[in-house]
């Protein structure tokens, strides 16, 4: 358990620090390691795992569905990637111009849309290998998951 809030607190961390690379800037000093791809894929094992038991997968099911969320989940970063590659904590959001702001509000819709279309592109893909009611299950499983996460991650921050 101690390995997953480890491996979770790294996530986060290199996300964030990651988040704050301007475009094109690369992070000086060593590139990521075995250890961190290791935590990593620890992390989407347990996300396998729990979306799977909380869905009720059988495993033809899980043999559908997983590589049509996973197409899924890696078109999500994808965009999000993108957006945050022109707008991220670098960004002086005190816009020198109403121009600039205007067209940083205009992306922001922009992108939120793409990601509500993606959404609705996806899920009317896993609706053809999943029953409705395990599809009308996904959202909040994995919502679940991201909760037992960050509460694991403040149990052993001492909050």
């Amino acid at each position: 358990m101690k390995n997953i809030i480890t491996a979770l607190v790294l996530v986060v961390s290199l996300s964030t620090a990651l988040m704050a690379q301007k475009p094109g800037q690369v992070e000086p000093g060593p590139k990521p390691g075995p250890k961190r791809e290791a935590r990593k894929e620890k992390i989407e094992a347990l996300r396998v795992a729990y979306i799977t038991k909380e869905l009720d997968l059988t495993e033809v099911e899980a043999q559908t569905f997983w590589p049509v969320y996973n197409e899924y989940q890696k078109k999500q970063e994808d965009s999000r990637k993108e957006f945050r590659q022109k707008y991220n904590k670098q960004t002086d959001y005190n816009f020198a111009t109403d121009k600039e702001a205007e067209e940083y509000i205009t992306a922001d819709i922009q992108h939120k849309m793409q990601e509500a279309e993606l959404l609705k592109t996806y899920y009317e893909k896993i609706k053809k290998v999943l029953p409705v009611k395990k599809v009308a299950k996904l959202r909040r499983a994995e919502e679940s998951f991201r909760q037992e996460m960050l509460k694991q991650l403040k149990h052993k921050m001492g909050d």
